[in-house]
């Protein structure tokens, strides 16, 4: 339990912070389970949960983009298809799911009840968990990723600014309610304009993001941990 313990002291959560984590955990796990057969990432949630204590709240990425090509969505049994903690937290009572079928977190604290009862059309609007997160000042933690493939975050901005290279494309499937009510329907995603070859790199933001104190990276041992600490700035 000491090297776990290590590793939420170097991330420096504070009771009442609103994180959003996500990340490649593999190494982190191996080292972990090396030190202790008996840990799992249930542990890792429980210890962020109890640092950030009743008046923090925690969101794990849960995104799944198989409604985009037609398949059904089930709010509880389709899986996160970003990472096995956003697994892990669907299956735990503590946590519920925001309801955009595409780009949804699992949640649990202080404003879970606040996020999942948002019922944004658009999954980057400013009806959505990401605008609620931005203003509400939640910190983001990336393990072991690079922002190309963790930062999503940027493309709430992109249609807030309503950027060229982007526009709005409506999704229709069925979709699985809480209670088990089936019903197509439709939602929307600022999606980039690949008739016109558009690519999207956003590796360059993180040196702008360390250079505006916006953004804190370090290693724990050699596991790579990238924090915002100022959510607020980025706009």
């Amino acid at each position: 339990m000491a090297r776990i313990m290590r590793f939420i002291n170097h991330l420096k959560i504070q009771h009442g912070d609103f994180i959003l984590i996500t990340g490649n955990l593999v190494k982190f796990l191996m080292k972990t389970k090396k030190e202790d057969k008996n840990f799992n990432l249930d542990i890792l949630i429980d210890l962020i949960l109890g640092r950030i204590g009743q008046e923090g709240t925690l969101a794990i990425q849960t995104f799944n983009w198989d409604f985009c090509t037609g398949e059904t969505y089930d709010i509880i049994n389709s899986k996160s298809k970003t990472g096995s903690l956003g697994n892990i937290a669907l299956k735990r009572k503590d946590f519920k799911r925001t309801s955009h079928p595409i780009y949804s977190f699992a949640v649990a604290g202080k404003y879970q009840k606040e996020l999942i009862s948002l019922d944004n059309k658009g999954a980057f609007d400013d009806k959505s968990p990401f605008d609620f997160m931005f203003k509400k000042n939640a910190q983001m933690i990336i393990i072991e990723l690079p922002l190309q493939n963790s930062f999503t975050f940027v493309h709430y901005v992109e249609e807030i600014y309503n950027v060229s290279y982007r526009y709005n494309k409506t999704f229709k499937a069925t979709y699985i309610d809480a209670d088990g009510n089936k019903e197509l329907l439709s939602y929307d995603m600022h999606v980039r304009d690949i008739e016109n070859n558009v690519l999207t790199n956003i590796e360059p933001l993180e040196k702008i993001f360390i250079d505006n104190n916006v953004m804190n990276v370090s290693l724990y041992e050699d596991i790579e941990i990238k924090k915002t600490e100022q959510p607020s700035a980025l706009s």
